[in-house]
């Protein structure tokens, strides 16, 4: 029996790497002849995650000698949101998302008036969150993500109350959340390893909102070795991280082919200040990119592009 007990065990382990290898992307250098102008923000941000978190100050941006000058909407916020250590996202995204909290605030209204039909008495306590408290809340163990679809304006914490009374616990969150459900709402009650009763959200997870608008990768992108952390952590109960799993594969189907900066750094710019602005550089004909953080040391890599590990 222990045997058999063993085999399974190997075999689930066996599995479950071939899973994270099917998760993984690397950047594999290769000559590029045709950068596109937003490849260079997303190097930067690439590169500048979360070891290096602080805003682009005045970020350069050079493709083959020409400064880059953005006016399209999409690069605009994505400017936006690098140039800010906390970036406010639901007003960045807030064109992008407008119908998506047009209808969160509608059905919202919807579950307030039901509930209220059972003479409950219930609150909205918070619907937006900025960056700066909800990395806080994640430090003091209060919440398991980095970024929320607070950020966005796409969820809220429900109270309930009795005789004015918080109600922290009761039964009655359940008959709330299966309201919301009812309306198409996402409960927290429903998440796995970390139940949030007096939490509902416009989306399932975060696969399913980066599914529908790409554009807000950008924004994950930054965390991406969070999540990855995580996934590892969590390696031998993978049902523990469905949603890492599911946003790791989202982001990478839409990572697999671009332009990339490789990981190993060729050598770093000697000439550069400590305190010059944050800078992205490309040159096609080196096939190198030379990226700087703000108040950081700049180095140049080798041009490639992204794709998935080969299994063995």
């Amino acid at each position: 029996m222990r045997l058999f007990v063993g085999i399974i065990f190997f075999f689930c382990c066996f599995t479950i790497n071939a899973q994270v290898d099917s998760l993984r992307l690397v950047c594999q250098p290769q000559q590029v002849s045709l950068v596109n102008q937003q490849d260079l923000l997303w190097m930067y941000r690439q590169r500048d995650t979360l070891r290096h978190h602080g805003a682009a100050t005045n970020l350069q941006v050079v493709l083959n000698g020409n400064q880059l000058i953005y006016t399209d909407s999409t690069s605009l916020r994505y400017l936006a949101s690098l140039q800010s250590t906390y970036p406010a996202l639901d007003s960045i995204y807030s064109t992008v998302l407008q119908a998506e909290t047009k209808y969160f605030a509608i059905q919202k209204d919807s579950l307030l008036a039901k509930v209220s039909a059972l003479r409950w008495s219930m609150r909205y306590l918070q619907a937006v969150r900025n960056l700066q408290r909800q990395q806080q809340l994640n430090r003091s163990g209060r919440s398991q993500v980095l970024l929320s679809f607070h950020n966005f304006n796409l969820a809220a914490d429900v109270g309930l109350y009795a005789r004015r009374r918080y109600l922290r616990r009761s039964p009655r969150y359940e008959r709330m959340g299966q309201m919301a459900k009812d309306l198409g709402i996402y409960w927290g009650g429903d998440f796995v390893g970390f139940p949030d009763p007096g939490h509902i959200q416009r989306f399932k997870n975060s696969a399913a909102l980066v599914a529908k608008y790409p554009e807000l990768a950008f924004e994950f992108e930054k965390y991406r070795d969070h999540y990855e952390a995580v996934y590892r952590k969590n390696a031998l109960r993978v049902d523990k991280v469905l949603d890492t799993e599911a946003l790791l594969i989202t982001l990478n189907r839409l990572k697999a082919g671009k332009v990339c900066a490789c990981q190993q750094a060729i050598l770093p710019n000697a000439n550069q200040s400590a305190v010059d602005a944050a800078r992205v550089e490309v040159n096609t004909t080196q096939n190198r990119v030379f990226i700087k953080p703000y108040q950081g040391n700049g180095y140049y890599y080798s041009l490639g592009r992204w794709a998935y590990v080969t299994k063995n």
